[in-house]
């Protein structure tokens, strides 16, 4: 066999391996989940905060073009009149409002357990 059979090989075997180790990762955390329906709510809320974030971040999100932006999407041959620009525009930039809301959540809850670390 050559070299380029064997690369092949090796990687239809980490594609399986990986789809074999991600139904077992779901179908483990679906058994706990299942075993004890509480945790289930739990996951919910924190599902149902992010949806509300990025809501928050989707309306913030602009819908139209700025001028740069608009020239930017030119010049890398992209139409910023299509009919999905705007659309895909506004998504994301509300996954980008999203993640930044997220950044900032993360690092005043560092500072403040390192502050609640000191009082204590």
């Amino acid at each position: 066999m050559s070299q380029e059979q064997w690369i092949d090989i090796g990687l239809y075997g980490a594609i399986i391996l990986i789809v074999v180790a991600t139904l077992a990762a779901i179908g483990m955390n679906l058994v706990n989940a299942f075993s004890n329906p509480k945790s289930l709510v739990k996951g919910g809320i924190g599902i149902g905060v992010l949806a509300v974030i990025f809501l928050i971040g989707y309306s913030l999100a602009p819908a139209e073009f700025g001028a740069s932006t608009a020239k930017a999407l030119e010049a890398s041959k992209i139409d910023p009149t299509g009919d999905g620009a705007g659309s895909i525009y506004k998504l994301v930039g509300g996954a980008m409002t999203t993640t930044l809301i997220l950044v900032v959540i993360a690092l005043v809850g560092l500072v403040y357990s390192s502050v609640a670390r000191i009082v204590r």
